[in-house]
């Protein structure tokens, strides 16, 4: 009973934007991300109110989004939170973290440190689709952004190219119906001919 009384009084009340910027700065160490200054330098105290993690990587807007496990419903939270700053445009991918609430029995100067060394659930969200949660640490983290930025270029690219082909169809079928004669040119190179009039159809069946 004195060892479970001990380990609760171990246990600190970090919130889960605490474990969000420290992870942050995780993977700004790494290179992986590019963090403004103000989420790189709040967490002086555990306390103290943490910003929103909006990061940059390659260009492109990431948010964080994370649960603690000891909390209700936390997958799903931690899922629609980060799909919610993708659909109002506000990050181009989001990132789904749970975080284990081991990570709670450490004081906060071991906290960075463990959370670094910590199995966390990553779920990613982009305009390219998501993924179901995984296993992973940071540096799995870092691998699935760069996989997840891949994918949305391509579909970018796609989408892109897709526009351009049609703008241009759109832009040639314009000029070709302002050129007198240029459809039955069109049609003689095609191969296209006019249908018979109808009765002369009905002569030919009666013949």
């Amino acid at each position: 009973m004195k060892a479970t009384t001990k380990k609760q009084l171990m246990k600190h009340s970090y919130r889960q934007e605490v474990f969000n910027v420290l992870l942050a700065q995780l993977l700004q160490e790494r290179g992986v991300v590019t963090a403004p200054e103000d989420v790189l330098k709040i967490v002086s105290s555990p306390t103290r109110k943490m910003p929103d993690v909006i990061a940059d990587y390659s260009g492109l807007r990431i948010a964080i989004e994370g649960e603690v496990d000891d909390q209700p419903n936390y997958g799903q939270k931690a899922f629609d939170s980060a799909r919610k700053r993708v659909e109002q445009g506000i990050a181009h991918i989001g990132i789904a973290i749970i975080y284990s609430s081991g990570l709670r029995e450490y004081d906060f100067a071991q906290l960075k440190e463990k959370l670094s060394q910590t199995e966390l659930r990553i779920g990613m969200i982009s305009e390219a689709g998501s993924t179901d949660y995984s296993q992973g640490t940071v540096d799995d983290l870092a691998d699935l952004l760069r996989r997840t930025f891949s994918d949305l270029v391509k579909e970018d690219v796609v989408t892109k190219a897709v526009q351009e082909l049609e703008n241009g169809i759109e832009v040639f079928a314009s000029a070709v119906v302002k050129e007198e004669g240029t459809v039955g040119r069109l049609a003689l190179v095609l191969g296209i001919q006019e249908l018979p009039k109808r009765e002369k159809r009905q002569e030919e069946d009666e013949e």
